[in-house]
C-alpha cells in the first residue's frame, strides 16, 4: 500500500513540475489585462501596392515594390495581381516580367489588341519568409511601326493602375525579439504605428527622453505617423510593438503600473535599464520594450544609448543595465561627409537604370556657406565605356555622361575622358557651385547619366554600359574659421543654428499653456533632422535662468507673457509688445489679423554668440505652434526674421523689410565712407596749404636775410 502511494506521490510531483512555468516564462511573458492586443495585420485582405497610376515609358521600364512578412506566410492562395493598361500601338515582341526578389517569376506577351489585361503571380517559397521582399516589374515595348524606328516616343507606354494588389495567407507566429532587434521591430507603419507610452504627467527629463527616442523611431522608419508618441491613459489597444518609457512611479495608469510590476525590471542606480517582454493577451501577443531609470534624470543622461546608431547597434539580450555613457565618435565636424552617410550604398547605373534614387543630408552647422566645395568620387566604368581618342577612331558620335544634381544644380562629368585608373578605380574631383548649398544646409543629391544606351533602333546589340558609384565617395566641405562668418540668421537657415553641436539647444516650454506632444515631437525632428549625435535640453520656464541662456541656443515657445526670462529682456527683442499683444505692425504686418507668429535674433544674454527663437500666439488660436505654421518655418527660403500666420492660415514674412533694411544699412555705411573720405581730403588738402605757406614764408625770409 504505501509502495502505491509513494508512486502516486512521485507522479503528482513529476505533473506539477511538468506544469509549472519555467523563470524564462515567468519573467518574459505577462499578461497585458485592460489591454487589447492584436498584433497581426490581416493581410488575408488585398493591400495595393500604389495609391496612384504608376506609368513606365518604352521601350523599356521598370519599377519596384515592397511588401513586408512580419512572419512566415504558409497558406496556398498567397499571390500578385497586376491591373494593367498599355498603349494599342504595340506588337510582339512587347513584354510585361515580374521577378521576385531578383528572382525571375512570370512573363507575358502584350500588344495593342488587347490594352487591358489582369497578370497574376502565385507567391511561393521564399517570397513568403518573414521580412521585406521586393516585387519588380519590368515592361519592354516595341511600336506598331516596326523595329527599325526610334522606340522611345509618347507612344510607348505601360501603365499599373490603383487596382493591383498582393495578398498574402496564413501567416504564423511571430518570432521571438530581444534587444538586438531595436530599432527595427520598433518601427510600425501608418496602419499600425509603434506607440512610444509616457506617463500622463511626466517630468521634463522623461518628456524629453521620450521625444528623441520617438524621433529617431520615426526618421528609421521614414514613413509618416508609423511612430507616434502618446500618453499612458490613451492605451486601449496595441496593433503592434510597443515602448514604455519613464520612470515606473510617475506612472498613473492602474493598467499600465500592473505591467511594470509584471515585467520585473531590475534596477540600480545611476544606469539606464532596458527590457523586453511578451504581452499576451487571450491568444495575442506583441513585443514591449521598456526604458526606465531610478531617477528621471539618469534616463534623459543615457537616452544616447537608443537614439544614436554607434550604440543602439551593440544591444542584445532581453535585459540590460548601461551605467557608464560610452564616448561618440565625432562624425559631422571633420569637413567630409560619405555617400554612405547620405543613406546611398554602392550605386549602379546602366542603360536601363539611368537615375539614382535622391539621397539627403544635412551637413554640419560649422560648414562654410557660399563657398565652392568638392565631391571626390571613386568610381568604376564598363570598357565599352572608350576614350575620346577611341571614340574617334570608331567614328562613335555618342556622348556618355555622368550628371550630379546636387540641390538641382546639374554638375557634369565626361565619362570618356576618364584616365589614369588604379586597379580598375577612377578617382573623381567634381567641383560643386557654391549656391548649391542652402542656407539650412540640406544636401539633395541624385545622380544621372546620359548615353549609356544604345538609341540606334536598327542596330541590335546586347552591349551594357555601366557606371558604378562606391558609397565611400565623398562630399569635401569648406569649415568656418571665424565665429564671425555666422552672423545674419533668419528662417532661411532654419534649423541652423539650433543644430549646432556647439553646446545643447534648449527648449524652453511656456509656463500657464501645455503643448501637445505631437507639435513638440515635429519641433524636435526639425531641429534633430540630419544630426548624427542628437540632444536636446528640455525646461520649463520656471527651469531656465539667464545663465542657462547665456551658453546656448535657445528656442522660447511662447512670448514674454510665457516666459519670464524675456520679460527681463523684453527691451532687447525685436519684437515689441503692448500688454499681451505684439506690435506686430513695425514689421510691416496687420496685428489684428495674426494668429501665431515667430521671429528669430541673436540672443540677448550671449553677447552675439548664440540666437534665439521664440514661437508665440494671440488671438482666439489656443496653439503655439499648429502644424501648418510649423512646416512654413521649417520649409522657408526667405531672408527673413520674422514670420506670421493669419487667422486664415496665410504665411507672411519681413522678407523685403530685412532686404530694405540691409540695403540702408549699406547704403548708410558706405555714406560714413564717403563721409570719413570726403573729411580726409580735407584736412590733408589744408594741410597741403599749410605746408605750402610754410615754404613761402621761409623762402621771403630768406631773401630779406641776403638784401640786409
Amino acid at each position: 500500500m504505501k509502495q502505491y502511494q509513494l508512486l502516486i506521490a512521485s507522479l503528482l510531483c513529476i505533473i506539477i513540475v511538468a506544469l509549472a512555468p519555467t523563470k524564462s516564462e515567468a519573467n518574459t511573458t505577462i499578461s497585458a489585462n485592460g489591454i487589447k492586443v492584436n498584433n497581426v495585420k490581416d493581410t488575408n485582405q488585398p493591400q495595393p501596392f500604389t495609391n496612384a497610376p504608376i506609368t513606365l515609358n518604352g521601350p523599356a521600364g521598370e519599377v519596384t515594390f515592397y511588401y513586408e512578412l512580419v512572419a512566415d506566410a504558409k497558406g496556398k492562395e498567397s499571390k500578385i495581381v497586376l491591373n494593367t493598361e498599355n498603349s494599342e500601338l504595340l506588337i510582339a515582341p512587347s513584354s510585361l516580367s515580374v521577378s521576385v526578389d531578383n528572382k525571375m517569376v512570370k512573363s507575358i506577351a502584350i500588344n495593342g489588341d488587347k490594352p487591358v489585361r489582369e497578370m497574376t503571380i502565385p507567391l511561393k517559397g521564399d517570397a513568403l519568409k518573414e521580412g521585406i521582399h521586393a516585387v519588380t516589374v519590368k515592361y519592354y515595348g516595341v511600336l506598331k511601326e516596326g523595329m527599325c524606328v526610334k522606340q522611345g516616343t509618347s507612344a510607348n507606354w505601360l501603365t499599373l493602375n490603383i487596382n493591383s494588389y498582393y495578398q498574402l495567407d496564413g501567416l504564423v507566429k511571430k518570432t521571438d525579439v530581444t534587444l538586438g532587434d531595436y530599432p527595427a521591430n520598433f518601427v510600425g507603419t501608418e496602419e499600425q504605428p509603434v506607440y512610444i507610452v509616457m506617463p500622463d504627467k511626466p517630468s521634463t527629463n522623461t518628456l524629453n527622453s521620450a521625444l528623441q527616442m520617438t524621433n529617431f523611431l520615426s526618421n528609421q522608419s521614414g514613413r509618416k505617423n508609423a511612430v507616434q508618441i502618446t500618453r499612458e491613459s490613451k492605451i486601449k489597444e496595441l496593433n503592434q510593438n510597443v515602448v514604455f518609457i519613464g520612470v515606473p512611479s510617475e506612472f498613473s495608469n492602474s493598467n499600465i503600473k500592473k505591467l511594470w510590476q509584471d515585467a520585473n525590471v531590475k534596477q540600480t542606480a545611476d544606469a539606464l535599464h532596458l527590457s523586453i517582454r511578451t504581452l499576451k493577451h487571450g491568444q495575442q501577443e506583441t513585443s514591449a520594450m521598456f526604458v526606465t531609470a531610478n531617477k528621471a534624470t539618469d534616463l534623459e543622461d543615457r537616452i544616447a544609448i537608443l537614439t544614436n546608431p554607434q550604440f543602439s547597434k551593440q544591444l542584445s539580450g532581453l535585459d540590460l543595465s548601461v551605467k557608464d555613457i560610452p564616448k561618440q565618435l565625432n562624425l559631422t565636424q571633420n569637413g567630409s561627409a560619405t555617400l554612405e552617410q547620405f543613406g546611398a550604398e554602392n550605386i549602379t547605373l546602366d542603360s536601363q537604370s539611368t537615375n539614382s534614387a535622391h539621397y539627403y543630408y544635412y551637413v554640419s552647422p560649422n560648414t562654410q556657406l557660399n563657398k565652392a566645395f568638392t565631391l571626390n568620387l571613386k568610381l568604376k566604368k564598363s570598357e565599352s565605356i572608350t576614350s575620346m581618342k577611341e571614340q574617334s577612331e570608331l567614328d562613335n558620335s555618342t556622348n556618355i555622361e555622368l550628371i550630379v544634381n546636387v540641390n538641382n544644380i546639374p554638375h557634369s562629368v565626361n565619362l570618356r575622358t576618364l584616365a589614369d585608373s588604379k586597379d580598375g578605380i577612377y578617382n573623381v574631383s567634381v567641383p560643386i557651385d557654391a549656391k548649391a548649398i542652402k542656407d539650412n544646409r540640406l544636401i539633395d543629391l541624385q545622380f544621372q547619366t546620359t548615353g549609356l544606351g544604345v538609341n540606334d533602333p536598327c542596330k541590335e546589340t546586347d552591349e551594357k554600359r555601366w557606371i558604378y558609384i562606391e558609397k565611400d565617395s565623398t562630399f569635401t566641405l569648406p569649415i568656418i574659421q571665424n565665429v564671425d562668418e555666422q552672423k545674419g540668421i533668419t528662417f532661411a537657415a532654419f534649423p541652423y543654428p539650433f543644430v549646432s553641436t556647439e553646446g545643447m539647444p534648449i527648449v524652453v516650454l511656456p509656463k500657464k499653456t501645455d503643448v501637445l506632444d505631437e507639435q513638440l515631437l515635429k519641433l524636435y525632428n526639425a531641429i534633430l533632422q540630419g544630426v548624427q549625435q542628437p540632444t536636446i535640453q528640455l525646461k520649463t520656464a520656471e527651469q531656465v535662468t539667464a545663465k542657462d541662456a547665456e551658453k546656448a541656443n535657445v528656442i522660447f515657445i511662447g512670448g514674454p507673457n510665457e516666459q519670464p526670462l524675456l520679460q527681463k529682456k523684453v527691451n532687447d527683442l525685436i519684437v515689441s509688445y503692448k500688454g499681451n499683444k505684439a506690435v506686430l505692425s513695425d514689421e510691416g504686418f496687420v496685428s489684428e489679423t495674426v494668429q501665431q507668429f515667430s521671429w528669430i535674433q541673436e540672443n540677448p544674454w550671449s553677447k552675439g554668440n548664440h540666437s534665439i527663437l521664440v514661437i508665440d500666439h494671440q488671438g482666439s488660436t489656443p496653439y503655439f505652434m499648429e502644424n501648418k505654421f510649423l512646416d512654413e518655418i521649417i520649409n522657408s527660403d526667405e531672408l527673413a526674421t520674422v514670420a506670421v500666420q493669419s487667422s486664415d492660415k496665410q504665411f507672411f514674412t519681413n522678407a523685403e523689410y530685412v532686404k530694405t533694411n540691409k540695403q540702408l544699412n549699406v547704403d548708410s555705411e558706405n555714406g560714413k565712407i564717403n563721409n570719413s573720405i570726403s573729411k580726409w581730403w580735407i584736412v590733408g588738402f589744408a594741410g597741403l596749404l599749410l605746408m605750402i605757406g610754410l615754404l613761402i614764408f621761409r623762402i621771403k625770409r630768406r631773401k630779406n636775410k641776403k638784401l640786409r
